[in-house]
């Protein structure tokens, strides 16, 4: 089970990484209280195509590289895992936003950590703007503001290039072809390996599906549920992930909130 999760996990981590590659590099960082808005992701619908193509490709290319091909996009990927005790949970949701036309990127962390035997949520929450040379991170009580010069943009972005994850998928199986988020895709089912292969756990659910765009092979969308419980079925561990790709090179509104504006008027810090 771990080795697929990688599907989601890692993907998360490539997302923080990138976004926090331009932390404390910048000419100068200045903090402000302050408070913002973001635009939220609009999920699309499934519509089948009468056009099956069962020879389809079922291997996706890098993430880089299917997204590094679009001219916009909003990309939602989640992770929840729950268990062994039914009222504990983790859920983990990334959304970046992204304009090749405006030169911007909007980051948008949110973590919820559910405690064992129930209780209040520990929640975080962060945001990370990038527009042109300048960024912003913080949240809705404070805003860290950070200028680059054209020559230190330039090495991150060299560097977030090299961050690529392309998706294991296992025993892929094609479905049908069909437009999803407006996306002409095909879709495959898959089936993830290695589940009780050593620990003897019970297998309750295993299952996965995937879209590729026909052009360009990249994920338009796809979810993965896996879930084990010991043969007492004392402690059941339930996980799933999800990824959803939306507003593909359709307009991307990223603007600065005032709390980050407020933060840019202050002197740096050296």
């Amino acid at each position: 089970m771990k080795k697929r999760i990688v599907f989601f996990i890692s993907f998360l981590v490539m997302l923080m990484m990138a976004c926090s590659l331009t932390s404390n590099t910048g000419t100068g960082t200045a903090t402000v209280t302050g408070a913002g808005t973001t635009p939220q992701n609009q999920p699309g619908n499934i519509i089948a195509s009468p056009t099956p193509s069962p020879t389809a490709n079922p291997n996706p290319v890098s993430i880089n590289e299917g997204l590094g091909s679009l001219n916009s996009y909003i990309m939602t990927v989640q992770f929840i895992t729950k268990g062994p005790d039914p009222s504990q949970s983790t859920t983990i949701t990334v959304e970046l936003q992204h304009s090749n036309d405006n030169d911007a990127t909007l980051t948008h962390l949110n973590a919820t950590t559910v405690p064992k035997g129930g209780g209040k949520p520990k929640v975080t929450d962060s945001y990370i703007y990038r527009i042109g040379n300048d960024e912003c991170s913080g949240s809705s009580d404070s805003w860290t503001w950070t200028s680059f010069s054209p020559a230190q943009s330039d090495i991150l972005g060299v560097v977030k290039s090299m961050l690529a994850v392309t998706p294991l998928i296992d025993n892929p199986v094609y479905v049908a072809q069909e437009t999803v988020n407006d996306i002409l895709s095909n879709h495959f089912t898959f089936t993830p390996t290695g589940l009780s292969d050593t620990s003897g756990a019970v297998v309750n659910i295993n299952q996965g599906e995937y879209w590729l765009a026909v052009d360009g092979q990249y994920i338009v969308k796809g979810n993965m549920v896996v879930e084990t419980s010991e043969s007492d079925n004392s402690s059941v561990y339930h996980e799933e992930g999800t990824i959803d790709l939306t507003q593909i090179n359709l307009p991307v509104d990223i603007s600065f909130p005032q709390g980050c504006l407020d933060a840019s008027k202050v002197t740096p810090s050296p």
